[in-house]
């Protein structure tokens, strides 16, 4: 029989006929008899092969090669197994396509008819998988990510690992490598998850379900509404997700449990679980399952990060001839209930009273546009001796043509962004609803590094003296060095004024490590506009227990905000929304009285009108409620509700202008309404101490310190964490943050009153531990999404806040129609009324505002001193009680 009858079988089929064929045309032209008895055996019912191949079945086709193979003492298994494994050439060569491309097709086939024929029976479907088993252990036992130290392994141990092993990018890289080094276990879990379920009683998963992205913990949600960000889900199916990240562990723990230095999962998760707040004992178990390393391993990884911090902090502070300025310090205080469950002497719960901050780097793109020379220390000593002799006169704190100019347009960009967005909009441009720029800031992310928390607090002068040593021990350079150029430190008040009485109380000294002259303190744009804005707000808040008192509390109660909810308890940020949702409400009232539609409904929609006349009524709008003209020409007496009205439209729209200018970026916008404020502050209640330094900043930054070096400091007031145009916030705002964070991870890591961890890992890798916190939701397929938070006011608060404001006429212009009213709030001209007492005190108490000079420190030829005419007024001057404290208004705690 020729081996081209059997052609159209499968290749493996053909190979062994053709090697049958060769043995047997060997025996029959060697022995005729053989040939004989073989023609009979091929076909039982004929005597002589007469059937040509084509004419045989598959069935008798495969008989007569088992007789063959019968007759050659051979059976089929022991055949396949010795043509496979023969190491003739010629059978080499007629089996070279099994394993490739080209026969790797017909070769599942043979293997998977082995299968079917095999697991016909229960003793052969479990020797078959036993057999899988066996292959699939061997081939996994085979494949392992490369051991050794990183870079060259996949050992990263806990003593040497950097800030980067943590990022988002590592860690999908590492999770590369492992599907790389292990692709059969990875490959066959993903199968397994894949493959549906036969049974069809167990429950599988929505596809339309998204993964739930918001935030379920109330802390957790305020943290990130604090940062000005929310995750939301993506368009990756979350199904394959899950799958990859769930395989790519397994992957991990299997490579883990058989090679413990092959960790960088289990090193990530170890601190990532720390700061998330796993307990020792749940972080024992996971450590049993090879999801983590062990606790210590995490700590160890953690003061190993510690220390690559301080080295890094050391090396940003240090002097270099490049640059005669350093980084700009933000330190704050910071204070930690210790819980104690179970008290004994010396373990009990109590209060930690601690400073912390950061270094912020100065702009490269802004140093090179400033002149090297205004940056010394010795330029600013010499901008400091003229403070003696200078004259200060109200013109420096009064708005210049220009400004008052830019104020108009601020006042009619509020009043067109409330045209806007709630009564119609114009059919082409139209009034800008954003303020002319004065000077921006460039929005590039800032370059940050955390200080170690310090356990001295700044809350009194000796305190200020410990934290000013810790933080100088922290930067590395010796007194000599630290005070051997100029140091910018924002803080807020009471930081201030406990520093700059530590510096009162050492001059005169010879030692310039002592008098700390180099030291220039500003007060954090955060809080100095919290506390004039809260005194600004209680100035007009009226009485909430008289129903028909006109106070603010009056419009925001209409607006859904009760009176008890309108200052939270340190909640600022409510405070701030609430007043220019106030203000709003407002302006909306003024326009509806304008275009006489008082009476009319809140339409859900807005309408497009006309762009005249929409300017014509913002421009309307501004002349009769906004304007110097329109609150000169109202009287207390005849008037008092619309005179409370006017002004309270005047002083809220400074904090709305000092906030939007500083989401904006614009210092020069924001420095304007400090400017105003300097002058209100001499008048409004409760605000003692701001009314000597904010203007002492103003001065001070726009009269005092040299050009470039003023350019420099203002432009270091305000930071933009995300690197976004119209996202700035202040430093001290910034750092507030990072204190919510510090707190938030203290209070779920389970550290207990183990503070000195707190100290040691936590401080300084507070911005790594953020990082791993939002990458957990990234890792479950959120996106990350920058918001700006912005106040809407619903139909339903506007229709309730303008029933109110007919009813009560706030606008006067039908008194004898208005309901009745028990009073309104005793408010006045603040502007008008701080600039006529700043003037007072120059004419008859002190002609030199000798107050105003105070604490401007500088290196004398051989002593320090105080820019003052009496030394022993160094305290009196701010605390003594002047007759706006005597009223009975609503206080205001600085910060």
């Amino acid at each position: 029989m020729s081996v081209m009858g059997f052609m159209h079988l499968s290749l493996p089929f053909c190979l062994l006929l053709s090697e049958l064929n060769e043995q047997r045309h060997l025996i029959i032209s060697s022995d005729p008899a053989a040939t004989a008895a073989t023609t009979e055996m091929e076909n039982p019912t004929q005597a002589s092969i007469s059937a040509s191949p084509q004419s045989l079945s598959e069935r008798e086709k495969l008989l007569q090669i088992c007789r063959l193979i019968q007759d050659l003492n051979m059976t089929p298994k022991s055949f396949i197994i010795s043509f496979l494994e023969s190491g003739d050439s010629d059978l080499a060569y007629r089996r070279r396509f099994w394993g490739t491309q080209t026969g790797w097709h017909s070769t599942s086939e043979v293997l998977r008819a082995i299968k079917s024929v095999v697991c016909r029976t229960q003793h052969g479907a479990t020797g078959w998988k036993e057999f899988i088993k066996e292959e699939a252990i061997e081939i996994m036992i085979n494949q392992e990510p490369p051991t050794g130290n990183h870079p060259n392994g996949s050992f990263y141990s806990s003593t040497t690992v950097e800030p980067s092993f943590f990022g988002h990018k590592a860690a999908l890289e590492r999770n590369r490598m492992i599907k790389e080094h292990m692709p059969f276990l990875y490959d066959v879990l993903v199968g397994a998850m894949k493959l549906p379920r036969e049974n069809n009683n167990i429950e599988m998963g929505n596809e339309n379900d998204t993964l739930l992205i918001d935030p379920l913990d109330p802390n957790e949600a305020e943290v990130m509404q604090m940062e000005g960000i929310r995750f939301d889900s993506t368009s990756v199916d979350a199904a394959q997700l899950k799958i990859d990240k769930v395989a790519s562990s397994i992957c991990s723990m299997v490579a883990f449990s058989r090679n413990r230095r092959i960790n960088g999962l289990q090193l990530f998760n170890s601190v990532r679980f720390l700061a998330s707040g796993v307990t020792e004992r749940m972080n024992s178990y996971l450590h049993l399952l090879s999801l983590t390393s062990c606790r210590q391993t995490a700590l160890t990884a953690l003061r190993t990060l510690s220390i690559s911090a301080s080295r890094e902090l050391q090396e940003a502070m240090a002097i270099t001839d490049s640059s005669p300025m350093g980084p700009s310090l933000c330190i704050d205080n910071l204070d930690i209930e210790e819980r104690v469950h179970t008290h004994s002497v010396g373990h009990r719960s109590m209060m930690f009273h601690g400073t912390w901050g950061y270094i912020h780097h100065p702009n490269p793109k802004l140093l090179r546009l400033l002149d090297p020379d205004q940056l010394t220390i010795q330029a600013y000593y010499e901008a400091l001796r003229k403070v003696p002799t200078m004259k200060i006169d109200m013109a420096m704190f009064m708005p210049s043509p220009e400004e008052e100019v830019h104020f108009e347009a601020v006042l009619k960009s509020q009043i067109a962004c409330v045209m806007k967005q709630y009564i119609a909009k114009p059919a082409q441009p139209a009034i800008s609803t954003k303020p002319p720029p004065v000077e921006p800031i460039d929005p590039s992310p800032p370059i940050i590094q955390m200080l170690k928390l310090m356990a001295a607090s700044d809350n009194s002068a000796e305190g200020a003296g410990q934290v000013i040593e810790a933080v100088r021990r922290q930067t590395g350079l010796t007194p000599e060095e630290f005070v051997s150029r100029v140091q910018i430190v924002d803080a807020d008040l009471a930081t201030c004024k406990n520093f700059n009485s530590l510096r009162a109380l050492r001059a005169p000294s010879r030692h310039s490590d002592q008098r700390l002259s180099n030291l220039c303190f500003l007060l954090g744009a955060s809080h100095t506009m919290w506390n004039i804005s809260q005194a600004i707000l209680n100035s007009h808040m009226g009485n909430p227990s008289s129903t028909h008192d006109l106070g603010v509390w009056h419009t925001l109660h209409a607006l859904g905000v009760p009176s008890e909810k309108i200052v939270p308890k340190k909640d600022f940020t409510s405070m701030m929304n609430n007043i220019e949702k106030a203000h709003e409400a407002s302006i909306f009232y003024c326009l509806r009285v304008v275009m006489r539609t008082e009476h009319e409904r809140v339409p859900e929609t807005v309408p497009t009108i006309p762009t005249d006349k929409w300017n014509q009524v913002v421009e309307d709008c501004y002349a009769e409620f906004f304007s110097p003209n329109a609150r000169r020409n109202v009287s207390k007496e005849r008037s008092p509700k619309l005179h409370s009205f006017l002004f309270r439209l005047h002083d809220f729209a400074t904090v709305v202008e000092a906030n939007r200018a500083t989401k904006a970026g614009d210092i020069g916008r924001l420095l304007s309404i400090w400017k105003t404020w300097s002058l209100m502050s001499q008048a409004l209640p409760s605000l003692v101490n701001y009314r000597s330094y904010l203007p002492r900043m103003v001065l001070l930054l726009n009269h005092v310190l040299p050009p470039d070096l003023s350019k420099l400091v203002r432009h270091n007031l305000l930071v933009s964490p995300t690197g976004r145009e119209n996202h700035f916030v202040p430093k001290d705002y910034f750092l507030e943050n990072q204190n919510y964070w510090l707190k938030f991870l203290f209070n779920r890591s389970g550290v207990g009153t183990q503070i000195d961890r707190l100290q040691e890992m936590f401080s300084l890798n507070i911005t790594l531990l953020q990082l791993m916190f939002k990458d957990l939701k990234l890792e479950r397929g959120g996106k990350m999404i920058y918001q700006s938070h912005k106040n809407v006011i619903t139909t339903t608060s506007l229709e309730m806040f303008l029933r109110m404001a007919r009813n009560y006429d706030l606008a006067d212009r039908r008194p004898e129609f208005a309901h009745y009213h028990s009073g309104v709030p005793n408010v006045e001209d603040y502007l008008v009324a701080g600039a006529k007492k700043l003037l007072k005190e120059m004419s008859q108490n002190d002609p030199k505002l000798t107050r105003l000079r105070m604490y401007f420190f500088f290196d004398g030829p051989m002593n320090n001193q105080i820019i003052q005419e009496d030394p022993t007024t160094i305290e009196r001057d701010e605390n003594e009680t002047t007759p706006n404290q005597a009223d009975p208004e609503p206080q205001t705690t600085e910060l």
